[in-house]
C-alpha cells in the first residue's frame, strides 16, 4: 500500500509534540504531588486533597498520588472512598505492601475485622518486617476476640520494636484477657517505662492491680489516668469500678457520675453504675443501667452479660438465657461463669439433662491448661463427674494465685448450694449459701447470687 507521503510528514511533525505533551502531563503531576505533600504536612488537610486529585488528573497511573490521597481520606475518616484509592495502587502496583496495609487500616475504622486481617496478612507476607501491620492486625483480632493470635502479633511487634511502648502495652492489655495479669503487670510496667506521659498504660496496670486485688495500687494508677486524661469518660469509668470493688460506694458513685457527664453514651460506665446499684440492693435502678449499657454497645458482650446475670438473680429465666447466650455468641471472653449460669437456669426450668450435656460438651472440647483448671472443676461437680468434698477442696488447690483462693471458695459454696437446693436439701444449700457469703468476697457473681438464693430461702 502506497503511504501518502503529506500524511507521514504530519505523523513526523506531531509526533514530537505527543511526546512532549506526555512529559508535560508527567511533570505537572510531580508538581501537583510535591505541593500535595507539603500541604499534608502542614495538615492542611483540604488542599492536599486537592493536589494528589490533580496529579491524578495529570496522570492517572500515579501511584503514590492514589496512596496519599486515600491517607488524607483515611485521616479524614472517609474510610470507603480511602479503600477505593488504595484499590487502585494495589491495581497498578500489587506488590506494594504499604497498600494492603493503608486498606486495612481503613477496613479497621470501619469495623470490618476480618477484612482488616486479611489485608494486614498480605501486607506482612510482602513485607514480613512491617511492624505497624503487626500492631493493627493484633488490634483487629482482638476486637474479635481472638486473644491468642492476637498475643502472637504483639509478641512479633515487641520483638520487631523492643524500645516501643505501644508494643508492651497492647501485649499487656491481652495478656489480662488471658488472665496472664503477672505478665500482663510486668508489660504495663514496661511500657510506662518507656513513655511515662501514655495514660492507656496505666489504665491497663491499673486494670491489672486490680484484677490481682491491689486496689489500693490500682486507684494510683487510675488517678494518673485521669490526671493525663482530665475529660475521657472511660478513665473515671475505670476508677469507679475499682472504688467499686473496694466498696467506696461514695467515690465510685462519683466518679461514674463525672463519666457519664462527659460522656452520655457510655456503656462501661452505664454498666459500672448498674453494679453499683446492685451491691447497693437497687435491682431496679441496676436493671435500667444494664439495659442502657445493652442500648449504647450492642455489639460489646459485657453488657449482655451483666444484664442477664442479674436477670437470672431476679429469676427472669427466659431473658435472663437469651442474654447469657448473646454474650457467648459475640464473645464473651472474661469467664465461664455464664455457661454455669445457662446450667442452672435450664436445670430448674426442665432442661437438666440437655444442660448437663450442653456442658460436657463444652468442657469436653477445651485442650491444655482450661481442660484442667478450676472453672473446669465447677463444670466437672455440676454434671456430677466431681464429688462435692473433692469440689470443695479444690477452690483452694487449683487457685493460679494466692488472691484467687477467696473467690474460688466462695463459688465452691455457692455452686455446692444449689446443687443442694436442686436435690431438695433446703437446709443444706442454706449452710452453703451462708459459708458462700462468709467469704466476704462480695464482688463475685456467686456471692451475689448466694445473697438472694439465702434471702428466698429463708422467707
Amino acid at each position: 500500500m502506497k503511504i501518502n507521503s503529506r500524511w507521514l510528514l504530519w505523523i513526523i511533525l506531531l509526533l514530537p509534540l505527543v511526546l512532549c505533551s506526555c512529559d508535560l502531563h508527567k511533570k505537572l503531576a510531580e508538581m501537583h504531588f510535591k505541593q500535595g505533600m507539603k500541604k499534608f504536612e502542614a495538615k492542611d488537610l483540604a488542599g492536599a486533597m486537592d493536589d494528589f486529585s490533580g496529579a491524578i488528573a495529570q496522570n492517572p497511573r500515579f501511584t503514590d498520588a492514589y496512596l496519599y490521597r486515600g491517607i488524607v481520606q483515611l485521616s479524614l475518616s472517609n474510610y470507603t472512598a480511602a479503600i477505593k484509592d488504595y484499590d487502585k495502587a494495589i491495581e497498578l502496583n500489587p506488590g506494594n505492601g504499604q497498600a494492603f496495609y493503608l486498606t486495612g487500616a481503613a477496613e479497621l475504622g470501619l469495623k470490618d475485622y476480618k477484612r482488616a486481617i486479611t489485608n494486614f496478612t498480605k501486607a506482612i507476607g510482602l513485607e514480613p518486617e512491617y511492624a505497624v501491620a503487626y500492631n493493627y492486625r493484633g488490634l483487629a483480632r482482638a476486637n474479635l476476640r481472638s486473644w491468642n493470635d492476637a498475643l502472637d502479633d504483639f509478641n512479633k511487634l515487641v520483638e520487631l520494636t523492643p524500645e516501643e511502648a505501644t508494643a508492651y502495652r497492647n501485649r499487656a492489655a491481652v495478656q489480662d484477657m488471658l488472665k496472664e495479669y503477672e505478665k500482663a503487670l510486668a508489660d504495663a510496667s514496661k511500657a510506662i517505662e518507656l513513655d511515662g506521659n501514655d495514660a492507656f498504660s496505666y489504665r491497663i496496670r491499673g486494670q491489672t492491680k486490680a484484677l490481682l486485688k491491689d486496689f489500693h495500687a490500682a486507684l494510683a494508677d487510675f488517678d494518673k489516668v485521669i490526671e493525663l486524661t482530665p475529660e475521657a469518660a472511660d478513665a473515671y469509668a475505670g476508677r469507679g469500678g475499682v472504688k467499686l470493688e473496694s466498696d467506696d460506694f461514695e467515690g465510685a458513685s462519683a466518679d461514674l457520675k463525672k463519666a457519664i457527664q462527659l460522656n452520655p453514651k457510655s456503656a462501661p460506665a452505664f454498666t459500672g453504675r448498674g453494679f453499683l446499684k446492685e451491691k447497693r440492693g437497687d435491682d431496679n435502678g441496676a436493671l435500667a443501667d444494664f439495659n442502657q449499657a445493652v442500648k449504647l454497645g450492642p455489639q460489646i458482650p459485657e453488657t449482655y452479660a451483666s444484664l442477664g446475670l442479674l436477670q437470672y438473680n431476679l429469676h427472669d429465666w427466659r431473658p435472663a438465657l437469651e442474654n447469657l447466650r448473646k454474650a457467648l455468641e459475640l464473645g464473651y471472653f472474661i469467664n465461664d461463669d455464664l455457661r454455669f449460669y445457662i446450667w442452672l437456669i435450664r436445670s430448674q426450668t426442665g432442661e437438666g439433662e440437655d444442660a448437663s450435656k450442653e456442658l460436657a460438651a463444652y468442657f469436653g472440647s477445651l485442650q491444655g491448661e482450661k481442660a484442667t483448671d478450676w472453672t473446669a472443676s465447677i463444670a466437672h461437680f455440676l454434671i456430677g463427674d466431681l464429688p462435692e468434698n473433692e469440689f470443695l477442696n479444690q477452690a483452694t488447690t487449683k487457685a493460679k494465685r494466692p488472691s484467687a483462693i477467696k473467690g474460688q471458695i466462695c463459688e465452691s459454696f455457692y455452686y455446692a448450694g444449689m446443687k443442694h437446693k436442686l436435690a431438695g436439701d433446703k437446709q443444706g444449700a442454706v449452710d452453703l449459701f451462708q459459708k458462700c457469703l462468709d467469704t466476704g468476697d462480695d464482688n463475685s457473681f456467686g456471692y451475689m447470687s448466694a445473697k438472694v438464693e439465702l434471702r428466698e430461702l429463708k422467707k
